[in-house]
C-alpha cells in the first residue's frame, strides 16, 4: 500500500473544521489513511447530528420531542416535568443508570398511554424531521467505499428507521430503543433489551458491534454534545468530530473547551467537511 503523507491533500481536507492542534489531528488522519478504509468505521449519534435541532416550524425535533409535541396537553405537561427533573441531574453529572431508565421508561409510558400509533409516528417523522445538509452524501460515500456506518441513539429506533427510509439512507447498524406495537398498530410497549439511554449510548458492550470493531479498529465518531465523546473508547484510534448545534438549555461552552474532548469541530451546520475527509480514503 502506498503511504499518503501529511501534505497538502490531507491538510486541505481539514477545511471547514475548527481544531486546537492541527498537527495532532493531521497525524491521526495520516495514520488512518495509511491503515486504509478497510480498517475504518463510522459511529454517529442521531438527534442533532444527522438531523438538525429545529425544523421549519421552529420546533425541537429530537425523536422524543417530535412525538411529545403531539401528546395531549396533560401528557405534554408530564413530559416536561420528567424532562426538567432528570435533565437537571444529567447536566449536573448526577444522573445514574437507574435514573436514566426511569426517565426513559416514564416517557415511553406516556406514548403508550396516549395511544400513539405507527401510522401517526410515520406521518409525524416524514413531515417534521429534516436531515442535516450533506448527510445523504456522507452515507452514500461510505457505502460506495464499503465503510460501515453505525447509528447509536438514545432516541427511538422506529423513528430513525422511518427517517432513514425517507431520505434513502442505509446505515450498517442502528442501535436504539425499539417500540412494540399491537395488531392494530398502537404502541403497546418497548423492547427492554434494546433500551438505549443517555448513560449506555456507547459502542462498548454491544456484541453486534464486536466484529466491526475487531476488523476495523479505527473509528471516526460524530456527535453533537460533549457527552457524545464517550460513545467510543480510545484515543489514537479515534477521530472525534462534533457538530455544534446545541439544544436550547445547553450551557454556553467556548470552542476551546469543546476541543478538549473532540479533535474537530463543525460550526457551519453541515456534514460537508466530513464528506471531504472521507474522500481521502
Amino acid at each position: 500500500m502506498t503511504r499518503k503523507t501529511i501534505g497538502f491533500s490531507n491538510a486541505y481536507s481539514l477545511n471547514g473544521f475548527f481544531y486546537e492542534n492541527k498537527g495532532r489531528v493531521l497525524e491521526k488522519l495520516s495514520s488512518f489513511i495509511d491503515s486504509g478504509k478497510d480498517k475504518l468505521h463510522l459511529v454517529l449519534d442521531f438527534d442533532r447530528t444527522v438531523t438538525v435541532s429545529q425544523n421549519q416550524f421552529g420546533e425541537n425535533v429530537t425523536t422524543w420531542e417530535l412525538l411529545a409535541n403531539h401528546l395531549s396537553v396533560k401528557a405534554q405537561s408530564e413530559y416536561q416535568k420528567f424532562y426538567e427533573t432528570y435533565r437537571s441531574l444529567e447536566v449536573a453529572g448526577k444522573l445514574n443508570p437507574n435514573g436514566a431508565i426511569v426517565w426513559w421508561e416514564a416517557i415511553l409510558g406516556l406514548f403508550k398511554r396516549e395511544g400513539l400509533s405507527w401510522s401517526e409516528i410515520e406521518k409525524i417523522t416524514r413531515r417534521e424531521m429534516p436531515a442535516r445538509a450533506h448527510v445523504k452524501e456522507l452515507f452514500n460515500l461510505c457505502r460506495k467505499k464499503r465503510i460501515p456506518t453505525v447509528l447509536i441513539s438514545a432516541g427511538i429506533r422506529d423513528v430513525i428507521n422511518i427517517w432513514c427510509e425517507q431520505y434513502g439512507i442505509k446505515p450498517t447498524k442502528v442501535l436504539s430503543t425499539k417500540l412494540l406495537f399491537s395488531d392494530t398498530g398502537f404502541i403497546k410497549g418497548w423492547s427492554r433489551k434494546s433500551l438505549i439511554h443517555a448513560l449506555n449510548k456507547r459502542e462498548k458492550g454491544h456484541g453486534e458491534l464486536t466484529k466491526i470493531k475487531l476488523k476495523r479498529p479505527n473509528t471516526i465518531l460524530i456527535g453533537d454534545s460533549t457527552d457524545d465523546a464517550l460513545m467510543v473508547d480510545g484515543e489514537e484510534n479515534v477521530i472525534r468530530i462534533m457538530i455544534h448545534d446545541p439544544r436550547k438549555d445547553a450551557a454556553e461552552e467556548p470552542d476551546r473547551k469543546l476541543l478538549q474532548k473532540f479533535d474537530l469541530l463543525i460550526k457551519d451546520g453541515t456534514l460537508f467537511p466530513v464528506v471531504k475527509l472521507i474522500k481521502q480514503f
